[in-house]
């Protein structure tokens, strides 16, 4: 009994509350994704890549990220990304997985005073 008890709460956790806003709501998202995140997203399918992500950032700047295991790909997806203006941050783990962050700066979206 008491087992099912916690088991609850632990799944609560995970339950949608209807105060948290939904993040199609949150000021950064159009409720459509911009044409330079599509175009990037649309040249990076032609590569080795394992995932894809697209969202919005540490200061509202949107984010596509992808995932893949090849130096290789990493190389053309930040040639691709500067070429439509993105800025590019590669993160790799020790697994080798490679993180590339393509960043579309939005100047209307306030940051965090410095």
């Amino acid at each position: 009994m008491q087992g099912e008890d916690t088991n609850a709460k632990e799944s609560s956790d995970y339950i949608w509350e209807p105060n948290r806003t939904s993040v199609s709501k949150l000021p950064t998202s159009e409720h459509t994704m911009d044409q330079t995140r599509r175009e990037m997203i649309r040249k990076a399918l032609d590569f080795d890549i394992i995932d894809v992500r697209s969202y919005a950032g540490y200061r509202g700047d949107m984010l596509v990220e992808f995932t893949t295991m090849e130096k290789d790909t990493v190389l053309s997806l930040k040639k691709a990304a500067e070429a439509l203006g993105l800025e590019v941050t590669v993160r790799q783990n020790p697994l080798q997985i490679y993180q590339v962050y393509c960043i579309a700066i939005t100047e209307d979206i306030y940051g965090l005073k410095e």
